[in-house]
């Protein structure tokens, strides 16, 4: 019976995924001009629409000590969601403080009353993950299990990763009990809600109101926003949470107990020196006006976008300014490209070089170089303040 219900529920998000052909990221809706950078944050806002998000695995934790476990595995506060919040952002580390991996955890509801909104007992969780980084957070918390009252199971071929937005998108928070767990994304704003739930589940909810649109859609809005998510920007054993602005994506609780990694990230939050962050960036070919227009192109496709980890090189800074002179003297790369859509970037980068005094590079798949534009989110809780 469960093999059969896995296939159906296949079987359906196949058809809903060629049902969306029709709402892809269409050439004439992704010409975007905009006057500052941080007006792309909203560009994408307007329409009521959900996309599967790409790339998503889900692990399922129960048992009596399910949430004690987790509370010491993970950067966040548990007590969040006992306090009534369907999930929380989050991330596991290793000792040494370096990422597994970023993740959502969400506790699940019982199978035949979600339309009370009562948990499954013994309590169950839902931590959604990269796909690609799966097997090591499976093997990360089967490490650390020892004798704790927990199952470890994995339910990703159960379930999708769905993101809904949109100008309506805030009335469906009084809804979706009929899913198996959701959360309100605030990790940027409007970034809408996220929701771990079957095919059938999902068109139930959003029914005629929202419509569908390619994962690729979902995934230029988090990057216009400079939402960092998955492998290709929380690179597992380099990445430090702060670096990668979980903090500012409420991901990191400074005043819980002990967690697994806990030492780097609370030392570097005490010392509030991050000299890098992960920011949105553009991408123009060289000689195509250096990146002063700030347009998305809807003609740049991924032959031409330069892979994760690429280094980003220094070029140039304004003669008039003073401050930046010890920049021209870096002896190390100044950052590196993390996810890319269309010529949109996220991309780690020196704080004191994000800025028009400066001009950065890097090279794309086809080995042309081009010129990176990052700017500061306008989200951002305060003006970063590094120390050189």
């Amino acid at each position: 019976m469960v093999c059969r219900r896995r296939t159906q529920q296949k079987e359906q998000q196949a058809r809903m995924s060629s049902s969306s052909s029709s709402s892809s990221m269409a050439a004439t809706d992704l010409a975007i001009r905009v006057e500052r950078a941080t007006d792309f944050e909203t560009a994408l806002d307007q329409h009521n629409q959900y996309a599967q998000v790409p790339q998503r695995a889900v692990i399922e934790v129960s048992g009596t000590d399910a949430a004690e476990f987790l509370q010491g595995m993970q950067c966040n506060d548990m007590s969040a969601i006992d306090q009534g919040s369907g999930g929380m952002v989050t991330g596991f580390l290793a000792p040494q403080g370096r990422m597994v991996a970023d993740a959502f955890v969400y506790r699940r509801r019982t199978s035949n009353n979600r339309d009370t909104g009562s948990v499954a007992h013994p309590p169950a969780f839902l931590v959604e993950v990269d796909q690609r980084v799966k097997e090591r957070l499976l093997k990360t918390l089967q490490f650390y299990k020892l004798r704790a009252k927990i199952t470890l199971r994995d339910a990703t071929d159960e379930y999708g990763v769905w993101s809904v937005w949109g100008p309506d998108s805030a009335a469906l928070a009084d809804t979706p009990a009929a899913v198996d767990a959701w959360l309100a994304d605030r990790r940027a704003p409007g970034m809408g809600l996220r929701l771990v739930a079957t095919a059938d589940q999902i068109q139930a909810l959003v029914a005629t109101r929202f419509a569908r649109v390619a994962g690729e859609r979902y995934t230029l809005r988090r990057v216009l926003k400079g939402v960092a998510e998955g492998a290709s920007d929380f690179v597992a054993g380099a990445a430090v949470p702060l670096e990668c602005n979980l903090d500012y994506m409420q991901g990191v609780h400074f005043g819980k107990g002990c967690y697994v990694g806990q030492e780097l990230t609370i030392r570097t939050h005490h010392r509030g020196v991050v000299r890098k962050r992960i920011v949105p960036a553009l991408l123009s070919r060289k000689g195509d006006g250096g990146g002063a227009a700030l347009a998305i192109d809807p003609a740049f496709g991924p032959e031409q976008a330069p892979a994760p980890q690429t280094d980003i090189a220094y070029v140039t800074a304004e003669p008039d300014d003073p401050q930046r002179a010890p920049s021209a003297r870096l002896r190390r790369p100044p950052g590196r490209m993390a996810t890319t859509a269309l010529n949109a970037a996220l991309a780690l980068v020196r704080l004191d070089l994000v800025g028009p005094h400066v001009t950065l590079e890097t090279v794309g798949a086809d080995g042309q170089r081009l010129v990176v534009t990052p700017w500061t989110p306008s989200w951002w809780p305060q003006a970063p303040q590094p120390r050189v």
